[in-house]
């Protein structure tokens, strides 16, 4: 991310254009410090965790679409 881009949320964020749980600033708020070590270190995944997320939650990994747990179990396996 950019510092322009940064500063856009930022701003968004004040002005209260964009809430907080949409905002990618925030995203890791509420995460422990040894586990945003772990994925700076590489250790964890990140993009492999938010994967595995939208899997739980039923949801297409491109669209977001609801496809249901049944398929998502399928792309689990990735």
């Amino acid at each position: 991310m950019t510092q322009e881009q940064i500063n856009y949320f930022k701003a968004a964020a004040s002005l209260g254009l964009i809430h907080d749980e949409e905002n990618p600033i925030f995203i890791f708020n509420s995460t422990h410090k040894d586990l945003l070590l772990d994925i700076v270190s590489g250790k964890i995944d990140a993009v492999q965790m938010a994967r595995m997320e939208l899997y739980n939650r039923g949801l297409d990994e491109n669209t977001g679409a609801w496809i249901g747990w049944s398929k998502t179990e399928t792309y689990v396996q990735k």
